[in-house]
Order: structure tokens, then C-alpha cells, then sequence
């Protein structure tokens, strides 16, 4: 009848608090935990459930956009757990190759490579044969203006995780959900955000079933592809 939902503003915070949880364990005497701060973990899977409905995503070259901060690390790492290529792109290459440090310590044969998208010559090059872009930037932070968006020939899914204008990515509506701009299908935040709740509150479902889940990602992830 008991279980731990781990939130809050801050999500190293909330890993923190999820490491320190686990070191109280011992034997059965435990409970099931979910990790879900900032809505992180629910956003990241619904983004990539998403993409999943439009492209086989083990021949995907993606490019996660805003890739270091905690949403966009999350994508990266399911991305690349459901066998994509990944771009990580920041303004700063050394954030970019951080952010891919931290994935391959956990999934050591993830296919990343670090961009950064400070100017527009370094944007285009990240897009160059991509066909899935998730925007994963701070709210209010235009991340692919609709100029460099028509530069990717070859993009066929664009998926925007900010719905305060500015928007992520130029020219996508935050109540987008597949739909069809200048050949791109293309998705808001709020057309990603049924599948999110959804996850939600499956997963919290899913912590009174047993007394032993730890939900993080990955888990939530699998938790959301089990859905109908």
C-alpha cells in the first residue's frame, strides 16, 4: 500500500534522493519508487514513443537539440537504447560532449556524437542528414529557427518539448501531434503531453503491483511502449 514518488524542481536533486532511497533497502523490506522529477522522465519517453510511431528507430539519425540538460539527456539515452545514431547538440561542444560522457558511462555502445548549434553554420552542419529532431531547450529558447529547419532535406520528424513561446523549434505549434508542416510530421508539447500522462499515471499504477520496482527512464519507457 506504499510507495515513493520522487519529484521536484531540481532533477539532480531528485537522483540524489532516489540513490540515497536505495541504500535503505534491505532484503523485502523495501517499497517500489518512482522518479519523475520535473516531469523528465514521462516527457523524454512520450517524445521517443512518438518518434517511434514514424520512423524505425535503429536506422534513424537523430539529433536531440538541447541535449544536456535533463530531458534531453533522457532522450539521448532511449534513443540510443532503441539503436539510433544521436547528436547531442548544445551551444557549447564541451556541454555536447559531457552530456555524451554521461550516456556512455551507462550504455557504453550508444552511437553519440557531440555538436554544437551555437551559430547557424554549426546548427546546419548538426542537421545534416537527420531524419528526427526532439527539442529538448529551456522554456522560452528558440532552438532550430524555421530558416535552418528547411536547410534538413532529409528530416521526416520534428518534435518540440517546449510549450511557452517561443517555441523550440520556429513554425511548430505546441498542440501539434503529427501533423504535417512543409513535409515534416511534426509535434508540441502539448501533442506529446496525452502520451505523457498517460505514462504517468500507468506507472504510478504500476508501483502497487510489487514492492521492488525502481522506475527511472528506462523503465518508464517500457512502462509506455506496454500501453495500448
Amino acid at each position: 500500500n506504499t510507495a515513493i514518488f520522487i519529484g521536484g524542481s531540481s532533477v539532480a536533486a531528485a537522483e540524489g534522493v532516489l540513490e540515497a532511497v536505495k541504500k535503505t533497502f534491505f532484503g523485502p523490506v523495501r517499497v517500489s519508487v518512482m522518479l519523475d522529477a520535473s516531469g523528465a522522465n514521462t516527457t523524454a519517453a512520450a517524445a521517443v514513443l512518438a518518434a517511434l510511431k514514424h520512423v524505425k528507430v535503429a536506422e534513424t539519425e537523430a539529433l536531440v537539440l538541447a541535449g544536456t540538460g535533463p530531458v534531453g539527456v533522457r532522450v539521448t539515452r532511449l534513443l540510443a537504447i532503441a539503436g539510433a545514431s544521436v547528436r547531442v547538440g548544445s551551444r557549447s561542444f564541451d556541454r555536447a560532449e559531457a552530456a555524451c560522457a554521461t550516456v556512455h558511462a551507462r550504455l557504453p555502445d550508444a552511437r553519440l556524437t557531440p555538436h554544437a548549434t551555437d551559430s547557424e553554420a554549426e546548427l546546419q552542419a548538426a542537421l545534416d542528414g537527420v531524419q528526427l529532431v526532439i527539442s529538448a531547450g529551456a522554456p522560452g529558447a528558440t532552438t532550430l529557427p524555421a530558416s535552418s529547419r528547411a536547410t534538413a532535406k532529409k528530416l521526416r520528424v520534428a518534435i518540440d518539448l517546449n510549450a511557452v513561446p517561443p517555441l523550440g523549434i520556429e513554425g511548430i505549434a505546441a498542440t501539434d501531434k503529427a501533423v504535417e508542416h512543409d513535409g515534416v510530421l511534426c509535434y508540441g508539447a502539448i501533442g506529446v503531453g496525452g502520451t505523457k500522462m498517460k505514462i504517468h499515471k500507468a506507472a504510478i499504477r504500476s508501483l502497487f503491483a510489487n514492492n521492488t520496482s525502481i522506475l527511472d527512464a528506462e523503465e518508464i519507457f517500457e512502462i509506455g511502449r506496454s500501453l495500448k
